[in-house]
């Protein structure tokens, strides 16, 4: 089970991922808002749980197994969305911070 950091990680690598899947330590840490030792120390850690394939000086690619693992993630903040403008009456421009909060709950029967 993934912490919310690395799930933070993952569904940044898969969202910047380019045509071929490869995302730059240096976008990863801009886009997150962190050095990029910090970047590359989380994108280490990632690999030893098989998410990413990493190579110094190279860009990193998410694994199958990242990639379903993100967008299963990234699937749970839209579902919250979704249910908070739906279902609690909440309007589209307050829902992602409360989305970003819930999306790293692990109860799959919530989702």
């Amino acid at each position: 089970m993934a912490s919310t950091t690395e799930e933070n990680y993952l569904k940044a690598l898969y969202n910047l991922s380019n045509t071929q899947g490869e995302v730059n330590i240096s976008e990863l840490a801009l886009s997150l808002k962190v050095s990029m030792p910090t970047a590359n120390s989380m994108v280490k850690s990632l690999q030893k749980s098989d998410w990413v394939i990493y190579e110094k000086y190279k860009p990193v690619t998410l694994t199958p197994k990242g990639q379903k693992e993100a967008a299963l993630i990234i699937r749970k903040h839209r579902l919250t969305e979704m249910f908070l403008v739906k279902k609690m009456g909440f309007g589209w421009e307050e829902v992602h911070e409360v989305a970003e909060q819930i999306e790293h709950i692990h109860a799959p029967k919530f989702f």
